[in-house]
């Protein structure tokens, strides 16, 4: 991966977390996509297109099932706006891959909505936490903005029990197909207000929650 390692992509992404700003209404997903993707390429050179096809190590919108492409991993379906794996289903999309277009080993995604989104955090873990998927490194990073303050009181007891169900809930739609720990997992909440005030959540695999704060990439001191 031209000397890309998961330390490196994740080191990207945990300063988005803590510089970018409220702008308004503005914002929307694609600008997070584009902004990572700008950042990623000045450090590293992934999507050569006038080299051979062993040059493009980055892969936007990667399918998890292209026939075309003998991609054969995971497939989904949705069913009354809930996604779920089924066998005869079709291709979910991963916002960024990172490694061989045949078998990437680093898989992102990204929310950026002005609130909860919980069907669309559901899927995206569903995608990550799939171990018919062939990546070593799972990274979801959702930004929520809010066009006031952050939550607080009962609105952030909600938040954070939705982040705990929404993992759950991913998981039980997997069933038996969950990935092992094998597969290192970093899955990033930030909140940001109008004041551009800022907290961050991360997933804490040896308590099985969300926790506060940024991670730490494995075998790196907090």
């Amino acid at each position: 991966m031209n000397d890309l390692k998961a330390k490196d992509v994740l080191k990207i992404i945990l300063e988005i977390a803590q510089s970018i700003r409220y702008n308004g209404s503005m914002l929307n997903e694609r600008y997070l996509h584009h902004y990572f993707s700008c950042l990623l390429q000045k450090e590293y050179n992934l999507l050569n297109l006038t080299g051979d096809n062993k040059a493009i190590t980055l892969h936007p919108e990667w399918p998890t099932y292209k026939e075309r492409t003998n991609l054969t991993f995971s497939r989904y379906r949705n069913v009354n706006g809930i996604y779920k794996p089924c066998k005869n289903g079709k291709a979910g999309f991963i916002d960024f891959a990172i490694g061989n277009y045949e078998k990437p080993e680093i898989g992102i995604e990204f929310s950026l909505k002005y609130g909860w989104s919980n069907e669309e955090i559901v899927y995206d873990f569903v995608k990550l936490l799939d171990k018919k998927n062939p990546f070593k490194v799972s990274i979801s990073f959702n930004i929520i903005f809010r066009q006031r303050r952050l939550a607080k009181g009962e609105d952030l007891g909600n938040l954070e029990n939705h982040m705990n169900d929404a993992f759950k809930e991913a998981v039980n739609r997997l069933k038996n197909e969950v990935c092992d720990d094998s597969r290192e997992i970093y899955f990033i909440i930030t909140e940001i207000d109008k004041c551009n005030n800022r907290r961050h959540w991360h997933y804490d695999t040896t308590s099985n929650r969300f926790k506060s704060g940024l991670p730490v990439m494995e075998g790196e001191c907090p």
